[in-house]
């Protein structure tokens, strides 16, 4: 099967990675990228990268954005609840339910 230049591309991405971790050198980095852009064909493309294992599962850019907006949504409206509480002459706390409500997504990261 032939490939296209986002196949070369990822295998770069990871033979750059593998370089950071320590998993190859500078030298076979680059002899392993020349081989990559030259590879025409999946198999090609595989016998360059398969020996370097899986990726590991570190957070993605998309998990840190996720999590920066649940805790700004978090801390924005919990502000907001706890000003219109104190304004509205308090009582019962119900902006612990705007809280509990906002801060579940946050819990994503410790539960899943």
């Amino acid at each position: 099967m032939r490939i296209g230049d986002l196949e070369r591309e990822a295998a770069r991405a990871r033979l750059v990675e593998a370089y950071a971790a320590g998993q190859i050198d500078a030298p076979e980095l680059e002899s392993r990228a020349e081989a990559v852009w030259g590879a025409a064909r999946a198999a090609e493309l595989a016998a360059v990268v398969d020996d370097l294992g899986e990726q590991d599962p570190a957070p993605s850019a998309e998990t840190d954005r996720r999590f920066v907006r649940d805790l700004l949504v978090f801390l924005i409206c919990g502000a907001i609840a706890v000003v219109a509480w104190h304004v509205t002459g308090r009582g019962f706390f119900w902006p612990v339910w705007v809280l509990v409500y906002t801060g579940l997504p946050l819990l994503r990261g410790w539960c899943g």
